[in-house]
């Protein structure tokens, strides 16, 4: 019954500074200092998780092993393309389609989670580069509503952001993310098999 004293606000506040970090962490890399929406959002979440440093060292522990595991789904050629096929996004239900396909089976794990992060950074690199970086707090935005809507529940039941840890801390587990990414194209494939039907 722990679990229970894990507020939703708490589990999204987590998230949202993950995720935030994890596309600044794609934009930083890929288009370099010209992106100042997400800074902001970064400076307003770091000032106000300062009162409690035990929160931010859990955090940049967290936010560090998603970025790391995400880097290693940049180098899935076939992820990458399966995103780059629905590009681009047109609307909030174009952005649940992809991102439904890396939880259509049902099954929630954190490696999912983190390629959910993946193509949230993927796709705001695209919309920097595609010169409609305002679109990038709609990638936050709708990202957020699809977490809030599906996967706090189940962060809660696994005891919170912290069990994400010991899970991507063992290469394992930073392989099966890579392995998911595959399922993921799988999906697409068989999408667009029966689109053109």
């Amino acid at each position: 019954m722990a679990h229970d004293a894990i507020s939703d606000e708490q589990i999204l506040h987590r998230g949202e500074v993950i995720l935030t970090a994890v596309i600044q962490s794609q934009l930083m890399e890929c288009v370099g200092s010209e992106v100042t929406l997400i800074e902001q959002s970064i400076t307003r979440e770091e000032r106000e998780g300062e009162e409690d440093e035990e929160e931010n060292k859990v955090l940049k522990e967290i936010g560090l092993l998603v970025r790391r595991t995400a880097q290693k789904l940049q180098q899935d050629t076939e992820l990458n393309h399966a995103i780059d096929s629905k590009w681009p996004l047109t609307s909030k239900d174009s952005f649940w389609k992809l991102v439904n396909e890396v939880f259509e089976d049902g099954v929630i794990s954190w490696e999912r989670i983190v390629v959910l992060f993946y193509i949230a950074g993927k796709l705001a690199v695209k919309v920097v580069n595609a010169h409609i970086p305002h679109r990038v707090s709609e990638i936050i935005s709708w990202t957020l509503d699809f977490f809030r809507g599906n996967l706090v529940d189940w962060i809660r039941e696994q005891g919170g952001w912290e069990n994400i840890i010991s899970c991507l801390s063992t290469p394992t587990s930073q392989m099966v993310a890579i392995f998911l990414s595959g399922i993921l194209l799988g999906a697409f494939i068989v999408w667009r098999m029966t689109k053109n039907n």
